[in-house]
């Protein structure tokens, strides 16, 4: 019989802009040795052809959006979702209980071999009203031309394209008030480095 665990493992939102570096703060953390359970991997997850959420989306919206290897095309089902808020409410209602569902699961784990602290990097953790759920909440964040510079140097995508995304997701001026910790990652990596430890610091 496992040990009962007694004490409080620290649940921390770690979120962001896309394009803003969330990704490069997720694996700073990872190499100071936490736990970043990942809301995008997850997603992925539940959907691959042998998930129950691969059928689901696959139901919904036709055979169109499955690439010749059977997998379902991330870009075309993109496309559909930014251009139509009901399109993406409907795959948020398909995908969110299954997405939970691991997210709890992997939590528990975590907390059962030992960690105190968690972290769960998640999108739209303020567009969903999240923050509740957590004991802290942290925003990766940079100046807007940068945002859509990486963005379009990294997805090689059109200004129309970028807006659109931009646009599916609030702005950080509105993020950054919502937030109990702010990372600017508009200069360099080293910079978000050294903000990442000083932050875990305040966190311990």
């Amino acid at each position: 019989m496992k040990k009962r665990k007694d004490w409080t493992l620290k649940w921390i939102g770690l979120t962001g802009g896309i394009a803003t570096g969330k990704s490069a703060a997720k694996k700073l953390l990872e190499g100071l040795g936490y736990k970043v359970i990942d809301a995008d991997i997850i997603a992925r997850l539940v959907v691959d052809p042998a998930h129950q959420g691969y059928r689901l989306v696959v139901s919904h919206f036709g055979n169109s959006i499955i690439s010749p290897d059977g997998a379902i095309n991330r870009s075309a089902l993109a496309e559909i979702i930014f251009k139509s808020d009901e399109q993406k409410q409907k795959l948020e209602a398909l995908l969110h209980p299954l997405i939970q569902a691991e997210v709890q699961k992997q939590k528990k784990l975590h907390q059962e071999s030992g960690q105190h602290i968690c972290f769960y990097d998640v999108p739209l953790l303020f567009e969903k009203n999240l923050q509740q759920q957590f004991d802290f909440t942290i925003l990766v964040w940079c100046d807007l031309e940068t945002q859509k510079a990486r963005l379009k140097a990294r997805n090689n995508l059109t200004d129309q394209q970028i807006d659109e995304r931009l646009r599916a997701q609030m702005p950080l001026s509105e993020k950054l008030p919502l937030a109990n910790f702010c990372l600017d990652n508009s200069t360099t990596l080293h910079n978000l480095d050294l903000q990442v430890k000083n932050l875990i610091g305040k966190i311990l």
